[in-house]
Formats: C-alpha cells, sequence, structure tokens
C-alpha cells in the first residue's frame, strides 16, 4: 500500500490516470467504512481509476476541540493495517492542522481533491463535512462535481438487523460497555489492542497462571475492567488467552489499571515482545476477593470459560 503522510508528497504523476476517493475519519475501519472501501475497487475497477483513501492521521477535533474529541479506536498503525487488509491501495493520511482548519471548503475540493489527487469518483457519507468551520457538505460537493469533472457518490449508512446503525460512535460505546462481541460484528474484525510484554509484579505467576502484561503506549481502545475470553498473538502465532483489564483490586484497592493475558497452554519468555490481544467475549466484571484460594478458583474457572468459548479444550 503507498502512503502519503504529505499533500506535498504527492508527486504530480501518482494520479496520473484519476484517482476514486473515500473520505473519512476510518477510525475503527467498520462494517460502514467498508462499504466505502469496496464501492472505490468496485468503480476504480471499472473505470479504470487509481483506489485511494483520505484521510486524518488525527481526529480534526483534537486540534478544533480537544475537550470534546473522544478516544480513538485504533492507533494510526492499526488503522492503516485495517485500511492494508481491506485492500486499499493507496492511503492519503494527513495531519490536520491549522493550515487544514483555515482552508475553505471550495478550496479543499479544488486544490486537495481536483489538483492534487486527480478526483474522478468520491465516496462520502451522507453526513460528511469539511472546509472551515465544516461548511462544505454534500450538496457543495454535487455542486462543484458538475463544474469540475467528478462524480459524488453518497453511500447510506449500514445497519446490523439487532445492533442497528453502524457508526464508530456505537462501536465506541460497546467497547466502553465491555460488549466487545458487539463491538466485533460491528467491526467485522475481533477488538484488539498491542503492546510490549513488560516485567509486572508476577503475583499472577506466584498462582500457578504466568501473564504477559502490556506495558508502554498501548495502541488501541480498552474494553470496560473485566476479565476476557480472547487470543494472544505473539510472533505471528496465535495463543488462547484469559485477560484481564483494570486494577487488581483483590491486592491493589487503589492500584493502576493494566492489561494482562494468560497465554492457555504457553510455555517461554515473553518479555520484550510485540503482543496483540484480542477480545471475543466479557466473562465477568473485576472482583475482590476475601482471600487467595477464592481468587485462585475464580481464575481456574475462568480458564474453563475461556476454553468453551473458543475451542480451546
Amino acid at each position: 500500500m503507498r502512503i502519503f503522510t504529505s499533500l506535498e508528497d504527492i508527486h504530480e504523476w501518482a494520479f496520473q490516470h484519476g484517482s476514486a476517493i473515500a473520505i473519512g475519519k476510518f477510525d475503527g475501519v467498520h462494517l460502514g467504512h467498508r462499504t466505502l472501501l469496496d464501492r472505490i475497487a468496485e468503480v476504480s475497477a471499472e473505470l479504470h481509476l487509481e483506489p485511494a483513501v483520505f484521510t486524518f492521521a488525527n481526529n480534526p477535533l483534537s486540534f478544533l476541540r480537544p475537550e470534546l474529541c473522544p478516544t480513538p479506536i485504533m492507533s494510526r498503525a492499526q488503522r492503516l493495517d485495517a485500511l492494508r487488509e481491506a485492500g486499499v491501495e493507496t492511503c492519503v493520511m494527513v495531519s490536520f492542522d491549522a493550515a487544514l482548519a483555515a482552508m475553505t471548503a471550495e478550496a479543499f475540493v479544488t486544490e486537495i481533491l481536483v489538483d492534487r489527487l486527480r478526483v474522478r469518483h468520491l465516496c462520502v457519507g451522507a453526513d460528511f463535512r469539511f472546509g472551515h468551520g465544516g461548511a462544505g457538505d454534500v450538496a457543495l460537493l454535487q455542486d462543484m462535481s458538475t463544474k469540475l469533472g467528478f462524480v459524488v457518490e453518497v453511500i447510506g449508512s449500514v445497519e446490523d438487523p439487532v445492533l442497528g446503525k453502524v457508526s464508530s460512535s456505537r462501536v465506541r460505546e460497546a467497547i466502553a460497555a465491555g460488549d466487545v462481541s458487539a463491538a466485533t460484528r460491528m467491526l467485522g474484525r475481533v477488538l484488539a489492542v498491542r503492546g510490549e510484554v513488560v516485567r509486572g509484579d508476577a503475583r499472577g505467576r506466584d498462582l500457578g497462571f504466568p501473564t504477559a502484561n502490556l506495558g508502554g503506549e498501548i495502541e488501541g481502545i480498552l474494553p470496560a475492567d473485566g476479565v476476557y475470553a480472547g487470543w494472544g498473538i505473539v510472533d505471528g502465532v496465535r495463543h488462547a488467552a484469559a485477560i484481564s483489564v483494570g486494577a487488581n483490586i483483590t491486592f491493589e484497592t487503589d492500584g493502576l489499571p493494566r492489561v494482562e493475558a494468560f497465554l492457555l497452554d504457553f510455555s517461554g519468555d515473553l518479555y520484550g515482545k510485540r503482543i496483540e490481544v484480542q477480545f471475543v467475549e466479557r466473562l465477568r466484571g473485576m472482583i475482590a476477593f476475601s482471600g487467595i484460594d477464592d481468587l485462585v478458583a475464580q481464575m481456574h474457572g475462568d480458564v474453563r470459560l475461556t476454553r468453551e468459548i473458543l475451542g480451546a479444550n
């Protein structure tokens, strides 16, 4: 996948045959986004255009109104990986900054979409807004497109038969509630975070449940505190895992939240390795146990249930 992180990096022959562009934040790259991506792939094949995504490295709200900016579902790297897996051939992912914030809607269309990206077919959602103060909308795009020689296609929202409308905000709400199965259904793939395995307090090892503790900067949004059945992927190998998110309140009432994954039937040194932790189903919330024996008994129960859910018997 070609990746442009600056508009200045787009050379004059990058889109010499014209482009089919999908624009959006693509936070989560959920099933609604996949509809946009699938459509530009179809159009590009039909009209021999360059399929591409235009998005921002940061949510525009992080610059305009940081107090209102939601937690991103994915890191930039995770978004790029998800777009690549979805078949995207070119991604323009630029930082939303003062220059873009000040650009008029008309200038965005002429200078970026037409002059830089040579758009011939544009796919957007019905609520797409752009330009200074969000003045641009689909009506303006359609009006300008007839004069500038490109087509605007509005892609409707995707509706799940059980969950309703699929959107980044609804995915985020499900994750915050610990409903990772609903989030997975809307995302079209398992919710995941990534990070480096660091040394913890070794309590799990002492109890017979050695865990991989994620430290440093964790990529991706964490679900609500609790215990989950899921997977841990290390060196490209997937292992069934019982995962704890949150503080260990049995030992530390005011302890720091953490992510710990007990990889079932795994032995070896994980320290310093990168791990992807995937959340399949929430087993329970965090509980303060009265003693070690009760905690260990519950952990055995969590592992048994994890095996049943994942079919890892």
